[in-house]
Order: C-alpha cells, then sequence, then structure tokens
C-alpha cells in the first residue's frame, strides 16, 4: 500500500521504497540515514499528525504497520540520538521508540531488522 488510509501517511510499500533511495545516496555521497520507528503510540493518528507537524518536511513520516510509525531521515553526520528523541517528543505519550543509523553498507530488510530490535542493556 503506497498510503495508508487512515494517516495519510505513506504506507510500508512507500515507506521501503524511500529507505532504499535514501540507502543508495548514503553510499554514494557519503551521508547517513536514520529509521525511527515509533511502536504502539497511544493514538496513531494524533501522533502521525504531531510528527508530521514537528518535524523538517524532508523526514518521511509513515505507517510502517497497524501499530507502528516509522520516521526516515537523512543527515551529514552523527547519529540518530537526537532524531529519535525529537520523535519521541513528538509522537506523545510513551511509546517505544527503536532507531538505527546506516551508512548505507547495509539494506532496507537488514536497517528495518536492526531498528525492530531492542537496544542491549549492559
Amino acid at each position: 500500500m503506497l498510503h495508508d488510509p487512515l494517516t495519510g501517511l505513506p504506507g510500508h510499500a512507500l515507506l521501503l521504497d524511500r529507505l532504499e533511495q535514501a540507502l543508495i545516496r548514503a553510499r554514494t555521497r557519503g551521508t547517513l540515514v536514520t529509521l525511527v520507528l515509533v511502536q504502539e503510540p497511544e493514538d496513531v493518528i494524533e501522533a502521525a499528525r504531531h510528527l508530521r507537524r514537528g518535524l523538517r518536511p524532508d523526514f518521511t513520516v509513515a505507517r510502517f504497520s497497524d501499530s507502528t510509525l516509522a520516521v526516515l531521515a537523512e543527515h551529514d553526520f552523527g547519529d540518530g540520538a537526537p532524531i529519535a528523541e525529537l520523535v519521541r517528543q513528538f509522537a506523545g505519550g510513551t511509546p517505544t521508540v527503536h532507531w538505527v543509523t546506516s551508512d548505507g553498507d547495509a539494506g532496507p530488510d537488514d536497517v528495518i531488522a536492526t531498528a525492530r530490535k531492542p537496544p542491549e542493556r549492559h
């Protein structure tokens, strides 16, 4: 599905395409890509609205699955921690947020799989 009918956001298929293209750009231009997954926000529609309004217009906000929103951001340096924190603030409530940053060396499926894993605790 290209667009999610409930939120009006890009759907899973369009997110995958944008992620693949962003990873190619990262690999060829030496930039980075951060994928943030927002799992089970209290209200998906409100979280989607707040993310779309609050984040930069060049970030992709998408509906990853029924209970997960995704934010895709391309940037020049650093890791995704500040982006993930911004997403957490705009999503509202206390959603679970996982993120991963890639330099383009991983494929879309690997990036998504890494983002879906909870961070390791030491």
